[in-house]
């Protein structure tokens, strides 16, 4: 491989590494605000209900902690996606750029942001509303921006589908040669 050519794999090799340790940094941030974002509403309902050793106060005890799970979980989801895109950068910045792992992790780390948009969006808003008994039936938070991520996550899940199919055939080509 000519220098020319040599000098912005290198430069990119370098940027996936860093990328990778930004994106662990990034979950470990998703989740430690999620519990700060979970924490609050479930710590409101604790204070509102008398925790006891009797069969009332634990399920109040359960039913805050079910709350923080619930407002919790779609960042949770987030951070994962994260954590299995920090596997696919690390691995193109060690050079293996065109392989079936990191292909496929690319759209594994889509489908989970997808899962988290779908949670954030109908999940749990709904089960939260269920839990604490102010409706029934399903509800929407949903925004543009939600929208533009959906869409965004969906176009990045096809890319990694296309790069997963191109691995396949260097790994074919790479068997005849």
């Amino acid at each position: 491989m000519t220098e020319a050519a040599l000098a912005p794999l290198q430069r990119a090799q370098q940027l996936a590494g860093g990328a990778a340790t930004a994106a662990v940094v990034g979950a470990i941030l998703i989740a430690l605000g999620a519990v700060a974002d979970g924490a609050s509403p479930a710590l409101a309902r604790l204070t509102a209900q008398e925790v006891t050793f009797d069969l009332p106060g634990i399920l109040a005890a359960l039913n805050a902690l079910l709350i923080f799970w619930v407002l919790a979980l779609p960042s949770f989801l987030l951070a994962g996606a994260l954590l299995d895109l920090s596997k696919v950068l690390d691995a193109y910045g060690k050079a293996h750029f065109f392989t079936l792992k990191a292909s496929s992790g690319i759209r594994k780390a889509a489908e989970g942001a997808l899962w988290a948009l779908g949670f954030k969006i109908v999940g749990s808003p709904t089960i939260y509303s269920w839990i604490t008994q102010e409706g029934r039936g399903f509800i929407w938070h949903f925004e543009p921006f939600d929208l533009g991520l959906i869409a965004f996550a969906a176009f990045v899940a096809v890319l990694g589908r296309v790069l997963e199919a191109a691995a396949r055939i260097k790994e074919e080509n790479d068997e005849i040669v």
